[in-house]
């Protein structure tokens, strides 16, 4: 059989694809080389969000584009992501990195302003957030004396005010499964644990090799689609065997869980003096889950791990926000994922653009 459409790669971009093609009418075939969701898609901060941090990187289209795609999947799928509320603790002694976009404007427009995050800035920011992706189903955003929230408590009391917003969680690894569930009821053939071999492409055809337990099968496509994740460069310059000047920069971002930290339903939106910012997020009812960081990852097969290092990062940035500090030993559990990311030049991992781009 030739199939329109062969896919490389069973994370979320991979298995969603081949939903929506088999959906739309194409024949359709992926190949995961180990178990779906086994990367990236089940290692997330289990957040789909617009990414409000990316308004100050001038991201306005991305930004508007997964609003609008937060409010459909939630739609769809309420079984498994569910609205949640993010508190933004706010205090004028805060000093933040200059290196964005917005920083730079704002240091240059007002100089007195350098190194600051001002309050009507981030309220105008969470204005756009609140807009820009036409939002039907969220509460917007409000304000918060934490003196009297419960939100308050668990902070340090020199926060006295905090602005409120929405985004989601969702259960990821399962939304990944979902999508391959429903791809192959309406006829895609989905093979884990299948390795693609080689890929070439010759008489408008490609001819695919792989190997699943051993043994070695070939497979024949139109169109064939690399959405290997970290693995996307390799597959283009090893398996498929195109030269390009394109690249792809592999993130590692490192998670810790810790003790339960707060007894309300709600998130924290933490900023650091580094330019980053950091969730902490209420975690199968008796833990806390803190995230994420920005690092370089040499090598797509090295298994991310959390490095003491970044958990204690993680450690020291959350601390200086809640009235008590975290402890070493407070760490039940760490995990990592692998975020390929465009090579765009940027100076920084955190800087690194996180709009999909697609080489035809």
């Amino acid at each position: 059989m030739t199939y329109d459409l062969f896919i490389i790669g069973g994370g979320i971009n991979g298995c969603g694809i081949a939903r929506d093609a088999v959906g739309r009418g194409y024949s359709v075939a992926l190949a995961e080389m180990n178990d779906f969701a086994s990367a990236t898609s089940s290692q997330s901060t289990k957040l789909f969000h617009g990414g409000l941090r990316y308004l100050e990187y001038f991201e306005f289209r991305l930004v508007r584009e997964a609003l609008v795609e937060r409010e459909n999947l939630l739609t769809a799928m309420p079984h498994i992501s569910w609205p949640m509320r993010f508190v933004l603790p706010m205090h004028g002694s805060m000093r933040f990195d200059g290196t964005t976009p917005t920083s730079k404007l704002l240091s240059t427009v007002m100089p007195w302003m350098k190194g600051r995050r001002p309050n009507w800035l981030i309220r105008l920011g969470l204005f756009m957030y609140d807009h820009l992706g036409g939002r039907k189903i969220l509460s917007g955003t409000s304000k918060l004396d934490l003196t009297k929230d419960p939100a308050g408590a668990p902070l340090d009391p020199k926060f006295k005010v905090a602005y409120e917003y929405s985004d989601c969680w969702v259960e990821d690894a399962r939304l990944v499964l979902l999508n391959a569930r429903d791809a192959a009821d309406r006829g895609a053939h989905v093979m884990p644990r299948t390795k693609v071999l080689s890929a070439t492409f010759a008489d408008e055809l490609w001819t695919i090799e792989t190997e699943k337990n051993g043994e070695k099968s070939t497979h024949q496509a139109r169109m064939l689609v690399n959405a290997g994740g970290p693995w996307v460069e390799d597959i283009i310059r090893q398996t498929i065997r195109i030269n390009t000047q394109e690249g792809v920069r592999l993130v590692r971002g490192s998670h810790i869980v810790t003790k339960k930290l707060f007894d309300h339903d709600k998130c924290y939106f933490f900023q650091g003096t580094d330019g980053r910012i950091i969730f902490a997020i209420p975690y199968e009812q008796d833990f806390t889950l803190i995230g994420t960081t920005d690092q370089e990852h040499e090598d797509a097969d090295i298994k991310p791990v959390c490095t003491e290092a970044e958990a204690d990062y993680l450690r020291a940035f959350a601390s200086k926000y809640f009235n008590k500090p975290i402890e070493k030993d407070a760490i039940v559990w760490t995990y990592s994922g692998v975020r390929p990311l465009y090579d765009d030049g940027a100076k920084s991992a955190t800087a690194a653009t996180r709009e999909y781009v697609l080489t035809v």
